[in-house]
C-alpha cells in the first residue's frame, strides 16, 4: 500500500531552513519549497503529486511534523510499481529513524451537524405562535430553544455540544439593558428639549460613548455564549476584557478610515487574535498566528476585483479568509483546517438566496441547516490533542450583553 501526504499549515519559526528540508524531502528545488510555504501561509494546503510507500510515509510524515507542519496521510489501495520512485531523504533518514514507531501520522477530528430543516422549521413556527400570544414575551425563550437545537445538533469527534442558557436569562438581560436605554434616551430628550444649545450639545456628546461602547456589548454577548455551551460536559469561557476591546476597535477603526482602508487586514488580524486568544475550553486557551501582511495583497486585489465584479469576487476573498484564519488557530498541539473554495461558498450563497426568494423567506429553517451544515462538514481539528487532560475552569456571566448586541443588531460570529 501506499499514501498520497498533504501539508495543511505550517507553524514553524525559521521559513528558510523549512523551505531548504521540504525541497530536500520531496526532491524539488528552494524556489518550489518557498513557494509551498507561501500557499501554506494563505490557508491552502499543498498535496505531493507522487505515492509514497507505506514504510516510508510515517518517517516523512515525522520528520515534516518536527518542522511544524501539520501533514495528512491518506492510503492508496492500488500501489503500481511507484514505490522506486521516492527513496527516503537523507534528510530524516538517521535523525528520526528511531522515533517514527511511537509517532505515525496524526489524529483529524471532524465537526458535523445533524439538524434538518423540517424539524427547525417547526420549531420556528411554534416559537412564533407563542411569541404572537404573549404579545412578545416568549421571544427570549423561543431564541433559547433555537439555540439549544443547534447547539445540540452540532457534533465534534462524534459528540453534540450542549447550551445551558435560559429563556428568564434572557429576559432579564433585556429588561437590564432597556431599562438603562430609556434613562440615557430619556435623559437625552430631555436635555435637547430644555437645555437650549448647551444641553443639544451635551446629549450630542452623550450618543457618542453609547457607539464606542458597543465592542464591549460584543464582549459580554461572546462571553455568555460561550460560558452556556459545553462538549463532554466542559463548558466553553471567554476572557477578553471590554476595555480592551473598547481601544482595539477605536484605534482600528480610525486608523482604517484614515488609509482609506488599507490598514484594515491589519486591523482584522488584530480582531481575529483578540476573540480567539482570549476562547477557553476549560483550561485550554485558543491561539491566532495571523498577520496583516500576510493577507494585505490579497486584500487590495479583493477590492479591485470586488469593484469590477459587483462585490461577487468578495465571496472568494471571504473563502480566503475563513480558510486562513482557521489554520492559523490552535487549541494545544490542535490546529484548525477549513477547507471550502470561493466556488463552493458562491453556490451555498446562491442556492440560500433563491430558496429565501422563491419561498418568500419560509425556506429559512432550511437555510439554516444548510449553512450550519456547510460550515460544519468543511471544518476539522488536526494534531495530537488529547481533550481528556482539559479541566473545567467555570466562569460567571449574564445576559445583559446578549441583548444589548442583538437590540443593535451587533454580529458576533468570529471567522
Amino acid at each position: 500500500m501506499s499514501h498520497h501526504i498533504s501539508l495543511n499549515a505550517w507553524f514553524g519559526s525559521d521559513q528558510e531552513q523549512a523551505a531548504v528540508k521540504i525541497a530536500k524531502v520531496f526532491r524539488m528545488g528552494r524556489e518550489q519549497g518557498e513557494k509551498v510555504l507561501r500557499q501554506l501561509r494563505d490557508g491552502m494546503s499543498w498535496q505531493f503529486d507522487q505515492k509514497i510507500p507505506d514504510h516510508q510515509a510515517g518517517p516523512v510524515a515525522a520528520y515534516l511534523q518536527s518542522l511544524g507542519f501539520h501533514v495528512d496521510l491518506k492510503p492508496v489501495q492500488k500501489f503500481q510499481e511507484e514505490e522506486d520512485d521516492f527513496e527516503e531523504s537523507d534528510a530524516y533518514e538517521s535523525e528520526y529513524e528511531d522515533t517514527v514507531a511511537s509517532e505515525g501520522p496524526k489524529n483529524s477530528k471532524s465537526f458535523g451537524f445533524l439538524g434538518k430543516g423540517g424539524e427547525l422549521f417547526v420549531l420556528f413556527l411554534t416559537n412564533a405562535l407563542k411569541t404572537i400570544f404573549t404579545l412578545g414575551v416568549y421571544h427570549f425563550w423561543g431564541k433559547t430553544r433555537i439555540r439549544k437545537y443547534i447547539w445540540s445538533n452540532t457534533t465534534f469527534a462524534g459528540d453534540q455540544f450542549s447550551y445551558h442558557g435560559t429563556g428568564k436569562e434572557l429576559f432579564v438581560g433585556f429588561l437590564k439593558f432597556s431599562a438603562l436605554m430609556l434613562l440615557l434616551i430619556g435623559s437625552m430628550t430631555a436635555l435637547e428639549i430644555y437645555g437650549g444649545v448647551e444641553g443639544r450639545m451635551t446629549a450630542n456628546l452623550i450618543s457618542i460613548p453609547l457607539a464606542v461602547c458597543v465592542p464591549a456589548l460584543m464582549v459580554w454577548a461572546f462571553r455568555y455564549r460561550l460560558s452556556r455551551t459545553d462538549w463532554r460536559g466542559i463548558r466553553f469561557s471567554f476572557r477578553g476584557e471590554a476595555k480592551r476591546a473598547i481601544m482595539l476597535y477605536l484605534k482600528g477603526g480610525i486608523f482604517t478610515l484614515f488609509t482609506l482602508g488599507l490598514y484594515w487586514p491589519f486591523f482584522k488580524m488584530q480582531t481575529e487574535k483578540f476573540w480567539r486568544e482570549n476562547s477557553y475550553f476549560g483550561n485550554l486557551q485558543g491561539e491566532f498566528s495571523g498577520e496583516g501582511k500576510e493577507v494585505f495583497g490579497k486584500y487590495v486585489l479583493a477590492v479591485f476585483l470586488g469593484i469590477l465584479t459587483v462585490g461577487i469576487y468578495w465571496i472568494w476573498f471571504r473563502a480566503y479568509l475563513a480558510r486562513y484564519y482557521w489554520s492559523k488557530t490552535r487549541f494545544g498541539n490542535g490546529t484548525f483546517r477549513f477547507n471550502a473554495t470561493g466556488g463552493e461558498w458562491f453556490s451555498l450563497y446562491f442556492v440560500n438566496l433563491l430558496l429565501l426568494a422563491v419561498t418568500l423567506g419560509l425556506a429559512y429553517p432550511w437555510v439554516t441547516v444548510r449553512s450550519q451544515k456547510f460550515f460544519a462538514e468543511h471544518l476539522t481539528l488536526e494534531g495530537d490533542l488529547n481533550l481528556d487532560m482539559v479541566v473545567q475552569e467555570m466562569q460567571n456571566s449574564s445576559a445583559f450583553g446578549d441583548q444589548g448586541a442583538d437590540a443593535f443588531d451587533i454580529p458576533i460570529d468570529i471567522g
